[in-house]
């Protein structure tokens, strides 16, 4: 009986060991430099949608010229948001560098994964000094991509589909 108990001890431990590679397995895929590819959103889908549709029934030139600018500049923030890296490093430090308007904005704090891999724990340095702190769903995460998850402001999801740069 001893043998019997001490065995499955053995093998308890074992399976526990090999399955709580998550955040080791998660740490060393996410350690590199990250490219955006997309973001999808309903939020911003709606928005974009809606102000298409007032562009195209409104009567009025001045308005409707004013609107096809905004949804050429949601457009242009989106294909923007393309231009955005992330380097997560080894020593749980990133850097997130982004180009919008042409203006470039770095940021740069700390990074951690959850024990079963599947939250991004993020802590920024602002500019003054005060940290922002973000959790981050990991939606998929392999050598070749990276898919993030977060809630924007009406509490809808927003896809982060990321590749790396080699």
């Amino acid at each position: 009986k001893k043998i019997i108990m001490l065995s499955v001890i053995i093998c308890a431990a074992i399976v526990t060991y090999n399955c709580s590679g998550g955040a080791s397995d998660a740490n060393k895929m996410i350690t590199q430099k990250w490219q955006w590819e997309s973001m999808k959103s309903k939020t911003m889908d709606e928005q974009i949608a809606t102000l298409k549709i007032q562009a195209d029934t409104t009567k009025d030139s001045a308005s409707k010229a004013m609107l096809d600018q905004n949804v050429q500049m949601m457009d242009g923030i989106m294909e923007a948001m393309k231009t955005t890296t992330m380097q997560f490093n080894a020593d749980g430090t990133f850097e997130n560098n982004m180009t919008m308007m042409g203006k470039s904005d770095t940021k740069k704090g700390k990074w951690t994964i959850s024990a079963d891999g599947k939250k991004l724990y993020s802590n920024e340095t602002k500019a003054d000094n005060s940290e922002g702190k973000d959790t981050l769903e990991i939606r998929e995460l392999t050598n070749d991509k990276l898919v993030l998850i977060a809630i924007d402001q009406k509490n809808e999801e927003m896809v982060i589909t990321m590749k790396p740069i080699k």
